[in-house]
């Protein structure tokens, strides 16, 4: 049998969605030891959103979190 639909077919009926999602990874100082490490995490963004503030934002949240532990 024929395939019926291509991958292309399958590419342009997800045009609406318009967030994105990426990967952060930074680092930073443990501060019971002292190294550097390094954590990530997934930051989901929309189209409209400043992509530098969201990911700043992020990092100072993730650092906040996890000096605290």
């Amino acid at each position: 049998m024929a395939k019926q639909q291509s991958f292309a077919d399958k590419v342009q009926k997800k045009t609406g969605d318009t967030t994105k999602v990426v990967r952060l990874v930074f680092s930073y100082k443990a501060p019971d030891t002292g190294a550097w490490r390094f954590a990530d995490t997934l930051v989901k963004m929309g189209a409209d959103e400043n992509e530098q503030q969201v990911l700043e934002n992020e990092i100072k949240k993730g650092r906040a979190r996890l000096e605290k532990n």
